[in-house]
């Protein structure tokens, strides 16, 4: 659908590129779409209800009634029941059903009073604005206004079929109808768009604010998220985890000696390595020059050090396109009770320090 609507309008439209994509969307979109869907909602019933009150001189008093019944034991209730339930999380895919399925209603009941009516010029409009209102002020998302919409405008011109006589007064009642149906449309698909568009553009700033630039694994900042994340967790769940702290050996002798070039290949491969290292839901960081971090999740001191081992062993046996092979120092702790960030770290950047103190190349746990 997205290559033939970029044929029509000449602003770029934006493909989801994945189901994953349209669910993080979603779910970032859900908090301000239920405000809209609330506010909306609720105002929309008022304005029913104001209508309601206003003298209708153009109707017999048996369809003033009709009218007054129709919208205040119908489509108010309908909209203030969704406006109620529009805050409620767990009810916002049956809120978006009931929401999609409420202009459809609305328009049966135009359709049926209209028809009643001798006169039916002031009355038509609310038909016309019900297409445009489902698009663009109900909060429906543009798949569900777009169903919506496209019943409402069928069940609209087929009704005024049976009842128009004029055939010039039925075609211009269909230019109406094109016309609320395709502003909507338009303005759907552009707010649409430019939602998707500020959402893309907060995960690339999200992802350029945690991710180191040079490796592209968490940074630090990340890291004390995680941490904290981690550390409340625990507390709360009575276990415990894992910090790893690794630094590549004499690195300051690969630049001088390769160039700063070699260097940030060595730290790419290094990152890449201990990607594929890393288990489960264990998380790695960059801690600051050639210095990284892994969060290992779901371990014991013993596994902990068997894990630091297989990692330097690994590494050891990585070409990393050298005269000769690298090594790491790795140093090791576990949660402790009473521990805060600063002192899960500094336990652990003791034990580094202690690993390159018995002449690196090996890994110490404190």
């Amino acid at each position: 659908m997205y290559n033939f609507l970029q044929l029509l309008f000449p602003f770029k439209t934006t493909q989801l590129v994945s189901h994953a994509f349209d669910e993080k969307f979603e779910e970032w979109d859900k908090p301000s779409r239920q405000i809209q869907i609330s506010a909306i909602a609720f105002l929309t019933a008022i304005l029913y209800m104001l209508f309601s009150m206003l003298n209708k001189s153009w109707a017999t008093e048996n369809l003033q009634n009709l009218m007054l019944k129709v919208h205040l034991f119908v489509v108010v209730p309908m909209l203030l029941v969704i406006s109620f339930l529009a805050f409620r999380r767990k009810y916002y895919n049956t809120v978006m059903n009931i929401l999609a399925v409420s202009p459809i209603i609305s328009i049966i009941c135009h359709a049926y009073i209209i028809s009643k009516l001798p006169y039916q010029a002031p009355y038509q409009m609310e038909g016309y604005m019900i297409i445009f209102w489902t698009f663009v002020i109900s909060g429906l998302t543009f798949k569900h206004a777009l169903i919506s919409a496209s019943c409402s405008a069928i069940i609209l011109l087929t009704t005024a079929y049976f009842y128009i006589n004029q055939p010039d007064y039925y075609t211009m009642h269909v230019f109406w109808v094109f016309c609320s149906f395709s502003f909507g449309f338009l303005g759907a698909l552009i707010f649409d768009q430019s939602r998707k568009a500020v959402y893309s553009s907060h995960q690339e700033l999200h992802q350029i604010a945690i991710t180191d630039n040079l490796t592209g694994v968490f940074n630090r900042n990340q890291l004390n998220q995680v941490l904290k994340a981690q550390i409340d967790k625990c507390t709360k769940e009575s276990h415990s985890f894992g910090l790893i702290i690794l630094d590549i050996d004499h690195f300051k002798a690969v630049n001088d000696t390769f160039g700063h070039d070699i260097g940030d290949k060595v730290l790419q491969q290094t990152a890449q390595l201990l990607s594929e290292l890393t288990q489960n839901d264990d998380i790695l960081f960059r801690w600051g020059g050639e210095e990284f971090i892994i969060v290992a999740l779901d371990v014991n001191k013993q596994s902990l050090i068997q894990y630091c081992d297989v990692v330097r062993k690994q590494f050891e046996q990585e070409s990393f396109g050298t005269t000769e092979s690298m090594t790491v120092s790795i140093g090791a702790t576990l949660l402790q009770p009473e521990d805060t960030q600063d002192k899960l770290i500094s336990r652990a950047d003791k034990a580094l320090y202690k690993a390159k103190e018995n002449g690196r190349n090996n890994c110490v746990y404190i």
